[in-house]
């Protein structure tokens, strides 16, 4: 049986996240900040922010999910989770880190030049701090991959809340693709669902993956 970590498990995807893996058979554990919010009783919590997290609190899972998110404001919060982490995770006997990242940080280009953020920029996007963020976090995870075994799984372009769970999806590489229509799309639900599948099929480790519905 798997043991798996949910950071963030009581958020709109942490929560979804959960939902799988305990269907899926895992033995999770939530680590958020507020033990109340957590209504399945039957689920250990460890109850501590993100920077308050150490390696005591992860050596004894298989995988960790780092599925935070930040409020408006605290966007720098995001490279600051993502330093606390590699820190951790490149020390010895520590699981595995698979991070729900940003579609921002995701390529264009094959030459590897040109990121969706740097898009959204000149588009004057309403969520850009946070988007800028998550590509900035991306690169220090990514820095770390020769010492640690972190995965930073970026949604599609459209990160879909209210989208049905369809089972037809494709888990790509780092850089941004659509499907046939053009539409870089995922549903909340399908995005769990892949990412429970990673873990359960112990698959793309050390990489930055992404993911679009067909």
């Amino acid at each position: 049986m798997k043991k798996v970590a949910i950071i963030g498990a009581t958020g709109k995807v942490g929560s979804l996240i959960t939902e799988k893996a305990i269907a899926k058979g895992f033995d999770v554990t939530a680590i958020i900040r507020d033990a109340s919010k957590m209504t399945d009783k039957n689920i250990p919590v460890i109850e501590k922010s993100v920077l308050d997290i150490t390696l005591s609190d992860v050596s004894d899972f298989d995988t960790v999910i780092a599925a935070y998110g930040v409020t408006l404001g605290h966007e720098t919060d995001l490279s600051a989770y993502a330093k606390h982490l590699t820190e951790i995770f490149e020390q010895a006997n520590r699981p595995r880190l698979i991070v729900v990242g940003g579609a921002g940080a995701l390529y264009l280009d094959e030459s590897r030049t040109i990121r969706r953020v740097d898009e959204l920029e000149k588009e004057n996007f309403p969520w850009f701090p946070t988007i800028r963020e998550w590509a900035a976090a991306s690169l220090i995870y990514k820095a770390s991959s020769s010492k640690a075994d972190i995965t930073f799984f970026s949604p599609a372009d459209f990160f879909d809340y209210e989208g049905a769970e369809t089972g037809n999806y494709t888990i790509t590489g780092e850089i941004l693709e659509k499907n046939s229509a053009g539409i870089s799309r995922i549903s909340y639900r399908d995005y769990a669902a892949a990412l429970v599948e990673i873990v359960a099929s112990d698959s793309h480790h050390e990489r930055h993956i992404g993911i679009f519905e067909n």
